[in-house]
């Protein structure tokens, strides 16, 4: 208990450290430079991205467990992957520290990382260890959680409520903004849109047997019509590949009470199937029909998992190699950057009554944005069409 309790206020002591220390400052760029501003608020995330990697690896004591493709970190792709647990994101983090390791070359300091003309990255997507940048699908409501969902807001993630006529909105926003801003992305979308918990299990039998459709076991039946819109729109902006992914715990934590509780997994592995974009059907109804068939071949391969303890691979029928995990030398780094921002963020609130203004002012001004316009990535994409950029 003492443990799951010391990791998840680490956690979210570091997100609200970030948020006030780091991200406030840098939201006034948008109002300057949207350009700069994207590019600036995105390496901060991406190097919050790997404060979970050592804290879960380095101070849990967790395994990642890494089978099948690589995953470039420069290309702009769609990742979708079963929901396991609701805490499921918090190992996505680490699953791509480790997949994005590109087993043709040698990992070096990042310090020491030079850009090659060919690549054309410039030193903020150095930094951040790539220029596709992490972006999730997440429900509405988590935006108005402090400091995780306004950080998520400045990032602008995709926001679902259920509602298509919303959401659809929402997604051609979201592409037409990044479009305008010429930013690569890797989106991570959870097709089932809920957890494998029991409720959610039997709900989803019920669809099947009322739809003609296979008992699952292991996943959910996906949802299929955001994902096939999703992927028609980013089609047309240079989508590179989609990436199938299946996520198994030894133990899974299924909920954030879990977490407090220090129910951690020790071993979590994830399967990493690419498909071309060429592979990919164009038509709606077609990519609804793929989504479907990768959701069964995902039962099949999870249920050889928790029964054998391998994977298979749906194409050659073999059972996909254990890649060998990337030197923790950069998440370490970032956890000493994280944790001196933490120590700054105490000692300012604490000794600074100015500084307590900021955390308040702050606070109450993404209280109200949030409440009247819907969230700063709202704002956002307000001020490109106002500058026309």
């Amino acid at each position: 208990m003492a443990a799951g309790l010391l990791l998840c206020t680490a956690w979210y002591y570091t997100i609200l450290a970030g948020f006030y220390i780091l991200y406030c400052p840098v939201l006034y760029i948008m109002f300057l430079n949207h350009n700069w501003y994207r590019k600036v608020v995105d390496v901060l995330f991406a190097l919050w991205e790997l404060y979970p990697v050592a804290l879960f690896q380095c101070c849990c004591n967790t395994q990642l467990h890494h089978y099948g493709d690589y995953v470039n970190p420069d290309e702009k792709t769609i990742i979708v992957m079963n929901h396991r647990t609701r805490v499921d994101w918090n190992y996505v983090w680490i699953a791509l520290y480790h997949a994005t390791q590109d087993p043709s070359r040698t990992e070096v300091c990042i310090c020491k990382e030079i850009p090659s003309a060919k690549e054309n990255n410039d030193i903020l997507d150095v930094i951040s260890g790539g220029r596709s940048k992490i972006k999730f699908v997440l429900k509405d409501e988590l935006k108005v959680v402090p400091g995780m969902g306004w950080i998520m807001q400045l990032n602008f993630f995709l926001y679902v409520k259920r509602n298509w006529q919303e959401d659809q909105l929402s997604l051609t926003q979201f592409v037409d903004y990044y479009k305008r801003l010429n930013c690569d992305y890797r989106i991570i979308l959870f097709p089932e849109g809920t957890d494998l918990s029991d409720e959610n299990k039997l709900r989803s039998e019920k669809y099947a047997i009322a739809n003609n459709l296979p008992r699952y076991l292991y996943v959910l039946h996906p949802r299929t019509t955001g994902w096939a819109v999703l992927c028609s729109q980013l089609r047309a902006t240079g989508l590179a590949s989609v990436y199938d992914v299946a996520v198994a715990y030894d133990a899974p934590a299924q909920t954030e009470g879990d977490l407090l509780r220090g129910r951690l997994p020790k071993h979590v592995h994830f399967h990493v199937k690419r498909y071309p974009i060429e592979q990919i059907p164009r038509q709606e109804e077609d990519l609804r029909r793929w989504l479907n068939q990768r959701w069964s071949e995902k039962e099949v391969s999870l249920r050889k998992f928790h029964n054998e303890g391998v994977f298979i691979d749906p194409d050659s029928r073999k059972f996909p190699i254990e890649r060998v995990p990337r030197s923790m030398f950069v998440a370490m780094v970032a956890f000493v950057f994280w944790t001196i921002v933490d120590v700054a963020f105490t000692y300012a609130l604490f000794n600074s009554v100015l500084f307590q203004f900021w955390v308040i002012y702050h606070s109450l001004l993404f209280i109200f944005v949030t409440r009247y316009f819907g969230g700063f990535q709202n704002i956002q994409y307000q001020l490109l069409n106002r500058f026309k950029l």
